[in-house]
């Protein structure tokens, strides 16, 4: 199995934490592989020492301040940054500031669950803001701002998915790139109260390319959600379980260090 993947890891601030859950990466991703910092706070010296510590860490200069559930433009700029440097990958992954692995196994597993795919997220939906009913905040809030987004994707329909662990092939990221409109994005980015927009944009735009979607199993939703934090012993129940080998949102760094003194 020859296969790389690039983690796009969006953060704020703490660099220690940052440094932490890049040796949590390193610790239980086996082959190749690369990681994209984004820096989302108003620091921008943020992500230098990492970078210099860690070779496989690349910091994208297309970051910019980003707002507490405004997230929507990271993948957005780590793939452009990426085109315009030429860099390749077979799968990219999205992973947030309070992801963490647990055991190791996802390479194999992404080699073996994306054969044939384009796309693969946790709570993947496709809504119609004229039929179906929202059913998270930010499912609310883009139904109410359909008009501008419905003329965007030019499409009666946006699909949705869970930010963290969000994976897709290289080759339809190059399709998105293809078609995404920026000088238009970047007024809706400026100006659309929607939040997590992250979870919608380039779903939709997967969808709109002709993707092939399939999802994680939806027992990843036991330790994988928006809140409550996982605590240490939701840790421990993870571990029991063979599937889990990755759980979201560990804030605690309590529950950080015992995920790396204790997962195997």
């Amino acid at each position: 199995m020859k296969l790389m993947i690039c983690f796009s890891l969006v953060a704020h601030e703490n660099e220690k934490a940052v440094m932490d859950q890049i040796e949590n990466i390193r610790r239980f991703i086996k082959g190749d592989y690369f990681i994209v910092l984004y820096n989302g706070g108003p620091n921008k010296e943020f992500g230098n020492e990492v970078c210099l510590k860690y070779k496989e860490v690349k910091l994208c200069s297309y970051s910019s301040p980003l707002k507490y559930r405004k997230t929507g433009r990271v993948l957005y700029d780590v793939t452009r940054w990426l085109k315009s440097l030429n860099i390749s990958y077979d799968y990219l992954v999205y992973l947030e500031s309070d992801t963490m692995f647990i055991k190791d196994g996802f390479s194999r597993y992404l080699y073996k669950k994306m054969k044939g795919y384009d796309f693969m997220g946790q709570h993947w939906r496709k809504y119609n803001p004229k039929k179906d009913y929202p059913r998270s905040p930010g499912t609310k809030s883009m139904f109410k701002d359909w008009k501008r987004w419905e003329k965007y994707f030019k499409e009666k329909y946006f699909c949705k998915t869970s930010n963290p662990f969000q994976t897709y092939s290289y080759t339809i990221i190059q399709k998105i790139l293809k078609i995404v409109d920026g000088e238009n994005l970047e007024k809706l980015l400026a100006k659309s109260p929607v939040e997590s927009l992250g979870e919608m944009i380039y779903p939709t735009l997967a969808n709109k390319c002709g993707a092939k979607t399939r999802t994680y199993p939806i027992s990843f939703k036991q330790y994988n959600h928006w809140k409550p934090e996982l605590r240490k012993k939701d840790v421990k129940k993870a571990l029991k379980k063979g599937e889990f080998m990755f759980v979201h949102p560990v804030k605690s760094n309590r529950v950080r260090d015992w995920i790396m003194k204790n997962a195997k």
